[in-house]
């Protein structure tokens, strides 16, 4: 494993050995890709259906995906790792806070506007694009004081955690009976992105869709290279659900509305640091406190955001 990450890094491999790795971290994006999107992940989704109908089982699902990389995490014997350490306290808890307000007027998190644009909807380009300029301008001024690397090995062994994805899944089920009749489809994605997700992880450490698109600046191939195939995954999959992909052209006011929901969402992503994805797959299976009081702030900020204000997610599939 050290041998392919170096490798990964541009050293220590053959050519061949290099273009095969940097294939199957190609092939894990595309298939990380089709399954936000066949899936219709995204916190904001889940956290309307919870808030106004009621209906939890899509936030169940969510969590399955961190059960999933802790057991992949166990089996492969890995260590989940933060490439920065987790920030203060006093930081943690305004970062959350402001990330919440960033998913609201984004109308997606990181995993939904991947989603998103595979349906089309070309404007949460911009979502990363804000996202992008805050990571450029703090890696370009030294905004923040440099943080080591934190890791922690999973708390429970796999077959804990399987007894408690089996328990989540039987959950979601009984509670999916009268309401959802997605169950089965949700279930392949959440094992889908949980699974290749954490492989990429573990292949090129600190990965993370918001690292990747922070890593343009410092690593620019693999970052750029994961983030374009889970865009081609993403389409790939709208275009088997519908037939057809159609390019949706956005307005002025979307572009700025994304663009800004982008910018504090990076904002807040750099101050905990992470988004939804990295707490969900590196910080919840690492068993770490601020990624759990991150995540349950975010989710609360949003969740009174959408009960005053509405929201206009929904899923696709």
């Amino acid at each position: 494993m050290s041998e392919f990450l170096v490798g990964i890094s541009g050293a220590g491999l053959s050519g061949i050995e290099l273009w095969t790795g940097m294939a199957a971290l190609g092939v894990l994006g595309f298939v990380l890709g089709f399954a936000l999107n066949n899936g219709s992940i995204c916190t904001v989704i889940a956290t309307r259906e919870l808030v106004l109908e009621k209906r939890p089982a899509r936030f169940i699902a969510i969590v399955e995906c961190a059960v999933w990389a802790a057991i992949v995490y166990a089996i492969l014997e890995t260590s989940p790792t933060m490439q920065l350490g987790w920030s203060p306290f006093g930081y943690v808890v305004p970062a959350a806070i402001l990330f919440g307000i960033g998913l609201h007027v984004n109308g997606a998190c990181v995993f939904g506007s991947v989603g998103h644009f595979g349906n089309g909807d070309s404007e949460f380009l911009f979502t990363f694009l804000g996202i992008f300029a805050v990571l450029y301008i703090d890696s370009a001024f030294e905004l923040l004081p440099d943080r080591s690397p934190i890791s922690a090995s999973v708390p429970f062994g796999p077959l804990l955690l399987a007894i408690a994805l089996l328990a989540a899944m039987a959950l979601r089920f009984g509670m999916s009976l009268k309401s959802e009749t997605n169950f089965a489809r949700l279930t392949v994605c959440m094992g889908a992105i949980g699974i290749t997700f954490t492989i990429l992880a573990v292949f090129a450490p600190g990965f993370s869709i918001t690292a990747s698109i922070g890593s343009i600046i410092s690593i620019p191939v693999v970052g750029p290279m994961t983030l374009v195939c889970m865009f081609c995954g993403s389409i790939v999959s709208a275009r088997f659900r519908k037939r057809r992909f159609v390019l949706k052209w956005p307005t002025i006011k979307t572009i700025f509305w994304r663009t800004f929901g982008g910018i504090l969402m990076g904002v807040g992503a750099l101050l905990i640091p992470g988004g939804n994805d990295t707490l969900l797959m590196i910080g919840f299976p690492m068993g770490a406190w601020q990624a759990a009081l991150a995540y349950i702030l975010f989710v609360a900020t949003l969740a009174v955001l959408i009960a005053k204000f509405g929201s206009t997610a929904r899923a696709w599939s």
